[in-house]
Formats: structure tokens, C-alpha cells, sequence
């Protein structure tokens, strides 16, 4: 990890990371990801940062080229990643499992982490830069250069974010009749709490000019006389620094916030609203503007008497129609006018000038999503027990217990990992048998690959109650007298993890996947949520980099799907000003945004909407280049309905 990381490092002060879909030729790796996954990684670590489909050194990436050791980045991490610091704390403090960290972090930062994989990823990065070190008892603690190094960090104690209880409030400012209107019409017109928009948001915050509320006044402010679009967004992108394309983005959302409108064709100019609130520059005329055009603004605050995990905001945002980003977005401009306060890293809370505020303002209740009114009025299942687990949770949950409790359901030592590794497979859609006699392997695995050939991989369960499979707990003899028996090509070793390079060196050496409990269960999470094939999954036996390729193919069709996404917002933007777009059009409109698809993932798309249903996109006009044909958005939810239904019939008849 360290290697490369310097490399990437390298290359990019080197100006080599000019296209971000490019895979860059490494010493370090045996196979490269492109540019843009690699930049994931680099910029919240603070290295590099993303100038107009260019990566480029941020200062503290410069120092880590000009010191190449392992300390300046730990140091560069402790500043830039919250918790980083604090878990060394703790293993300065005395030795700890990553569950003993994760606890204590949870219940001293008020953390909503269900799980202990960030725990584990810091506590992974101390020991690749060479803090930590392990003990016996599945424990780490800090070296003798992770104590001298923490000495000179400057940490976040718990007691740093007590907070006062709520303050007093603010005085809130009479609201100007412009804005009353608006709320006084949410509050007596049937259907316009309804009505209320759910358009993506976006608004300019560089690293020099982070106030998302102050940026968006100076951008109304340009139009408070009448102005030309181009002029307006040529405005922005140049007052921002940005590309012009990424700017297009916002204008929609503008118009949806109530904030400008279009006097005549092409021309726009600032609302009644928006230039009350220019004269009175209070970010709380700001924030009556919103929710009287935009769903969960007042209920925001609402959410967040009392103090509660930002999750539970997002899971409330979704019952108003809204998704996380949406979410976030306003949870940002609630924090910026001083209606919410942060009570810890991952959670928030309204102040007294927030709750003094909703009382002002007409709210609505929270609508339940169609999927769960339909469930009600099924009786297949209406059959299902409330609170109990599905079946995905279960085999995942008892992956992870089974793997370092040999007993685990009063069976017999290690019968209960084997059966729920058995499980886990047939879930994925894999032949599984458990055979765990004398002489035979625990699973047999059988699959068949893209090309129809049948694959054949045996699996030897190890349940250990230190946690820790060594070279000590495996018969290689064995394990291949039992690939020899079943003609398999694939050995697969599942265990909760792996200790010592005696192990791995004869890994490596018998072309053995050592796969551990919790990343099967990833692996089986994925599957689910993604659809993968055993054909897709059968990779992971394949040694002695199957996990990580299989984990480059899950990276590329979750963002498949999260551009799938994309592409029906962009387009349901559009449809509200009637314009059809390309897939040019919306390449150039997201450069900007994280996912910035390229134009040929974009067309893959919309040949997958073909194939899926002609009623999701309806093409407008069809030229000869692909990349200039156009589209609206179609009959999508109906579409979306047609396709779960087809689902639902699949999964009935098996």
C-alpha cells in the first residue's frame, strides 16, 4: 500500500495523470486501476486534487514527495482523516482487539458505525506505516515510533465536542412579504406541499470560498438586473474557477429553489423572494425561501430535536422523497445559517433558533414510499415475521460469529462456519455441497464460467476462537489429496483471518485463495446488491489475486449503476424545461461532478435502457455520430415498476 501510493504520488508530480480513465503502467501493482479510482483514494488523504480532468499535487502531496517516508504520511493522514490520531491514541494508551478500538470510539465520539471496517482500515494504515505492531490475543499496540510520532499530533479529545445544551436563540428576523407569500400559500393551497421540488442541488464551494450559502448570494446577486444565460453562468464559472460545463449543472436547481426565474426566452433575472432576501441578507430568509420550494428543508430541522446520527436525518429524507446527497446538501446549508450544530463527527442537532424557526413555518409529514404501501396489501408478504433478519443478513452475521466460535449453535467444532460458508455460496446461486468427512474437503463448490465450461473448487473451513489461522491449522498434503479426489481446479481456505507469511508463502506457492469471513460476506452483500453471476463471482477462487479483481469489478458495475442513475436525474432535470439532451450534453454538464462519466459509459447506458425498456428514455432525435442523438426521459417509474414485477416472477418460479 505505502509503494504505491509514493509511486501514484511520483507520476502525478510528474504530470502523468492527464486522463483520468487511463491505467498508469505500475512497479508496484500487477495490474493498474485507472487515474480516476486511484484519485478516491489520494484526495481524501489530502495528496491531490482534481483541476479540470487533471490530477494535480495539492501542497501536502508535494511534501510527501519531497520527504518519501512513512511518518510524513501518517503525519499528513493524522491531519487530514478524522480518527486517525485518536485510534493511535488509544494503542499508545494499551494493546486493543479492532473490536475493543471500535467500541471505545463509539461510545466516546457518539459514533453511528454499525460495523468495525472503519476501525479496521485505520488500524490497517497504522500498521502499513509501521505505528502499530500485533501482540498475542488478536491485539495491536503502538511501536516505539507510533508513540514518539503521536507525541507531536494534535488529537480531538471526547470532551473537545461537548456543546452547550442549545443556546439561546437568535433573534429571528421579520420575514419580508415577499417570503411570507410564498409560505402562506404552502400553508393554504391544497397539493403544494406535494408540489415542492426534489431537484438535485449544487452550488460552488472551493477549498477558498467554502460558505455553500454566501457563494450561492454572490451567484443571485449577478442576476439581480436581467441577464443572459451565458452571461450568467459564464459569471460564475469565471467568479469559481470552474469550467464552464460543470456550472450548467446549477442553473435547474436555481430555478427550482425559487431563487431566479426566466423573463423571457434565454434571459433571467432574480425572484421577488431572492432579491428580499439580497436586501435583508439573512441566511434564514434564505432557508423560508428553500422550504417553501423544496421538500425537507423545516422538516430537516424537525428531524434533529433531539440530537440524532446523521443516518436517521438521511432515512428520514427518504420517506420525503429525497436520497443522502440531497440530504447532505441541506444539512449543509442548515449548519451554515446556524439552524443545526454538529454535536459530534456523525451527528446533529437543531439549535433553539432552528426549533424557534419551525415553528413558523408550515411542515409536512413524511410519505410513505410506494413499495411499502404496497407491501401492506400483500398477503405473501405480510407472512413474514416483523424485526426478523432476511436471509442475507443472517448468513453474513453468522459468518463473521461461526468464523471465531468453533461451537458456534452447540454443533460440533467448526460444523456451523462450514455450513453458513455452504449457505453463503448457494445464496450466490452456486452448487454448494457440505461433505466434511474423513478424508474429504468441508464444500465442494461448483460453477459454471462465462464460456459454459463447469468450474470445480473446494473449500476448507477454519474456525478459530483466537481468530487467527496459521500455517499450523492447514494440511497441505490433505488439501491436496482432496483437490485430487474431486478434480478440482480451485483451493479455497475461508477463515476469520490470516497470521504469519508461512501461510501465505505456501498460499501463494499451491495457488490457494485465503479468503477471510468478513470478505465473503462482502462478496455475498455485493452479489446481492448488485446481481453478479456465479460466473462473475468465481474469480474470487482465483490465486493469488481473484478478491481484488473481483473487487475492480464491483467498483466498475456499481458505478455502472450509479451512472444509470445519473443519467435518469439529468434527464428528468431537463424534461421540466422540455430539452432533450445527448449523451455529449450530459458528459459536459457532469465533468464536474464526482462520478464525471466519460461519453462512452454514457452510451452504454442508454443501449442498456433499449434493451431494458423502451419506455424508460425516448430518443428525440437520431443522428448519425451516438454521441449527438438526443433523449427525454419517458415513462421510467412505470418501466421500473415492469421490471421488479418480471424480477418478483423470476425469483417466485425458483
Amino acid at each position: 500500500m505505502f509503494p504505491l501510493i509514493l509511486e501514484l504520488v511520483r507520476r502525478i508530480g510528474d504530470d502523468e495523470a492527464t486522463d483520468l480513465d487511463a491505467r498508469p503502467q505500475l512497479s508496484s501493482v500487477e495490474s493498474s486501476k485507472s487515474w480516476r479510482k486511484y484519485s478516491y483514494v489520494l484526495r481524501p488523504m489530502g495528496l491531490v486534487q482534481n483541476r479540470k480532468g487533471v490530477l494535480q499535487l495539492t501542497p501536502e502531496g508535494s511534501e510527501l514527495l519531497a520527504d518519501e517516508s512513512r511518518s510524513r504520511l501518517a503525519s499528513l493522514m493524522a491531519e487530514r482523516i478524522r480518527l486517525f490520531a485518536e485510534v493511535l491514541g488509544l494503542l499508545v494508551r494499551e494493546p486493543m482487539t479492532v473490536e475493543e478500538a471500535n467500541a471505545e470510539l463509539i461510545e466516546s465520539y457518539n459514533l453511528d458505525w454499525t460495523t468495525v471496517n472503519n476501525t479496521r482500515l485505520r488500524m490497517t494504515w497504522l500498521e502499513v506505516l509501521g505505528l502499530t505492531e500485533w501482540l498475542g490475543e488478536r491485539k495491536q499496540s503502538a511501536t516505539a515510533e507510533g508513540r514518539s510520532l503521536f507525541a507531536t499530533w494534535e488529537v480531538v479529545t471526547p470532551s473537545a465536542l461537548a456543546l452547550p445544551s442549545s443556546g439561546e436563540a437568535v433573534d429571528i428576523p421579520v420575514t419580508p412579504e415577499e417570503i411570507a407569500a410564498l409560505l402562506t400559500h404552502l400553508a393554504v393551497t391544497d397539493g403544494a406541499q406535494e408540489d415542492r421540488n426534489t431537484y438535485n442541488i449544487w452550488v460552488p464551494s472551493p477549498k477558498e470560498d467554502p460558505n455553500k450559502i454566501e457563494n450561492l448570494r454572490t451567484c443571485i446577486a449577478a442576476a439581480e438586473e436581467q441577464m443572459e444565460k451565458d452571461a450568467l453562468l459564464g459569471f460564475i464559472a469565471n467568479r469559481f474557477s470552474l469550467k464552464r460545463s460543470s456550472v450548467d449543472s446549477m442553473l435547474p436547481f436555481m430555478r427550482a429553489a425559487g431563487l431566479l426565474q426566466e423573463v423571457r426566452r434565454g434571459v433571467f433575472t432574480a425572484t421577488p423572494a431572492a432579491k428580499a432576501w439580497l436586501r435583508s441578507g439573512s441566511d434564514i430568509d434564505f432557508i423560508r425561501i428553500l422550504h417553501a420550494n423544496m421538500r425537507f428543508v423545516g422538516e430537516l430541522i424537525r428531524a434533529a430535536k433531539a440530537n440524532v446520527p446523521r443516518n436517521d436525518v438521511y432515512r428520514e429524507g427518504i420517506t420525503y422523497g429525497l436520497n443522502k446527497d440531497k440530504v447532505r446538501w441541506l444539512t449543509a446549508f442548515m449548519l451554515e445559517s446556524g439552524l443545526l450544530i454538529e454535536t459530534s463527527w456523525s451527528s446533529v442537532q437543531a439549535t433553539a433558533t432552528g426549533l424557534r424557526l419551525i415553528e413558523t413555518l408550515p411542515l409536512a409529514e413524511p410519505n410513505l414510499p410506494e413499495a411499502a404501501a404496497e407491501l401492506e396489501l400483500s398477503p405473501e408478504l405480510a407472512q413474514s415475521t416483523p424485526g426478523e433478519p432476511d436471509e442475507l443478513s443472517l448468513i453474513v452475521e453468522s459468518l463473521r460469529r461461526s468464523a471465531v466460535d468453533p461451537g458456534a449453535d452447540g454443533l460440533a467444532p467448526g460444523v456451523a462456519f462450514e455450513v453458513y460458508i455452504e449457505r453463503a455460496f448457494r445464496h450466490m446461486g452456486f452448487r454448494a455441497q457440505r461433505i466434511s468427512g474423513s478424508g474429504d474437503t468441508d464444500i465442494l463448490v461448483q460453477w459454471y464460467d462465462g464460456n459454459g465450461s463447469l468450474r470445480t473448487a473446494i473449500v476448507d473451513g477454519k474456525s478459530t476462537s483466537s481468530g487467527r489461522v496459521t500455517h499450523n491449522n492447514v494440511s497441505d498434503v490433505a488439501i491436496d489429496t482432496h483437490k485430487e479426489k474431486r478434480s478440482a481446479e480451485y483451493v479455497a481456505i475461508i477463515g476469520p483471518a490470516f497470521s504469519g507469511d508461512t501461510i501465505k508463502n505456501m498460499a501463494k506457492r499451491k495457488q490457494w485463495a485465503l479468503i477471510t469471513a468478513d470478505e465473503l460476506g462482502q462478496v455475498v452483500s455485493s452479489a446481492e446488491a448488485l446481481g453478479l453471476r456465479p460466473a462473475d463471482v468465481g474469480m474470487l477462487f482465483e490465486a493469488p489475486d481473484g478478491l481484488s479483481k473481483l473487487a475492480g469489478l464491483i467498483d466498475t458495475r456499481q458505478r455502472e449503476l450509479d451512472i444509470l442513475s445519473l443519467v435518469i436525474s439529468r434527464l428528468k432535470t431537463e424534461s421540466e424545461t422540455e430539452e432533450a439532451v445527448s449523451a455529449r450534453d450530459v458528459s459536459l454538464i457532469e465533468r464536474g461532478s464526482p462520478l464525471a462519466p466519460s461519453i462512452g459509459e454514457l452510451l452504454d447506458t442508454l443501449k442498456l435502457f433499449d434493451r431494458l425498456d423502451l419506455d424508460i428514455v425516448r430518443s428525440i432525435e437520431d443522428v448519425q455520430d451516438p454521441r449527438y442523438a438526443t433523449y427525454r426521459i419517458g415513462d421510467a417509474r412505470s418501466a421500473a415498476k415492469r421490471l421488479r414485477a418480471i424480477a418478483a416472477s423470476i425469483e417466485r418460479g425458483l
